[in-house]
């Protein structure tokens, strides 16, 4: 299940990276060239530190997810209360940026 788990976390964190160079290509989306660089250094962060455990390796999680968390969030609310219209992809995001975070401090604890 960890494994399962452990795939499917880095996979969405891939695709985070993935989905903003293809913006930062074709320009596909509303979002500023910058914004996507952004983006792309934070989600590689986060799914550098998700793969390999280093030193301070929630630390640094937790420097990477704070742009798209907040970014997400913020992209989730401001529509969802003004204008009634819900953002899927921003309500994953803010939901599984603090799960793979849980699954970092589970994975460093000693086994009892």
């Amino acid at each position: 299940m960890n494994t399962v788990v452990r795939i499917l976390l880095a996979l969405f964190l891939t695709i985070g990276v993935l989905v903003h160079i293809y913006g930062l290509i074709y320009h596909s989306f509303s979002e500023s060239d910058l914004s996507h660089v952004i983006h792309i250094l934070s989600y590689s962060l986060c799914l550098f530190t998700f793969l390999r455990p280093v030193k301070y390796r929630m630390l640094l999680y937790c420097i990477g997810a704070v742009y798209p968390f907040f970014f997400h969030a913020r992209c989730f609310l401001v529509p969802l209360i003004e204008l009634h219209k819900f953002n899927s992809i921003c309500l994953q995001v803010i939901i599984v940026l603090p799960l793979a975070a849980l699954f970092i401090i589970k994975q460093n604890r000693p086994a009892s």
